[in-house]
């Protein structure tokens, strides 16, 4: 789970910090959570990096979390969820956030079991965290099962590794979605993996071959040149 935690005042940033390891995540959802003091950091971020949360203060010396969450809203095709945490509490304050397109609103000082509960909350609803409960997953022609690691076609099983398997899960999870290289690296592979080849390269040719991701079967794996991937649905000559 990768969380941007914007707020200019380090203790505040270390006291979120501290309460989002505290959910527990599965699989391979380790919490990955970058910290911020400055709106313009984690802009420019954002223009090259995918979050799938954002937990914004409002008031900083100089991009407002709520100009960034407007900006999110406006310039990303699917942008990531959103919380605001801030001291800012009037009712106005709430739904000027809210319909400015936040997820949530949280208000300092804030309480970790409420803040806990609220991530959790938000993140369900955005599909990003899953009950511990079996889930298999369809997609077209396509059967995801996350108890035993696999996918079927048609009741046949294709052989992919633990790690190709929640690599390609990840990118159906997000259909539509640009994901960056950062972002896949991040949750998927070691510093030193990374360093000694292009594993990422490697997979996603090898998962366009496997789960034949192609415009006939109702798929295309975008490679976003500079940035990373994105995996989207097509329609077939059949539709």
């Amino acid at each position: 789970m990768r969380v941007a935690i914007l707020d200019d005042e380090p203790a505040e940033l270390r006291r979120v910090e501290q309460t989002l390891r505290q959910i527990p995540v599965t699989g391979e959802q380790a919490w990955m959570l970058h910290c911020f003091e400055r709106g313009e950091d984690l802009l420019r971020q954002l223009r090259r990096e995918t979050f799938d949360l954002l937990i914004l203060d409002w008031q900083l010396p100089d991009i407002s979390g709520l100009a960034l969450l407007r900006w999110t809203r406006e310039h990303m095709d699917v942008p990531p969820a959103a919380i605001m945490l801030t001291s800012r509490d009037t009712e106005s304050d709430i739904v000027q956030a809210l319909n400015a397109g936040a997820d949530d609103y949280v208000s300092k000082p804030f309480r970790p079991n409420e803040l806990m509960a609220r991530v959790s909350a938000v993140l369900r609803r955005h599909g990003l965290q899953r009950a511990a409960a079996t889930e298999i997953l369809t997609f077209n022609d396509l059967e995801f099962d996350d108890a035993e690691l696999t996918v079927t076609r048609a009741a046949t099983p294709i052989s992919l590794t633990e790690r190709e398997y929640r690599l390609a899960r990840c990118l159906f999870a997000n259909l539509g979605r640009p994901l960056s290289r950062e972002y896949l690296y991040e949750r998927f592979w070691t510093h030193e993996e990374i360093v000694s080849s292009r594993p990422l390269d490697t997979h996603i040719y090898r998962l366009r071959n496997k789960l034949g991701l192609t415009a006939d079967r109702g798929w295309q794996l975008l490679t976003i040149y500079g940035y990373g991937y994105r995996l989207e649905s097509v329609a077939t000559a059949s539709e």
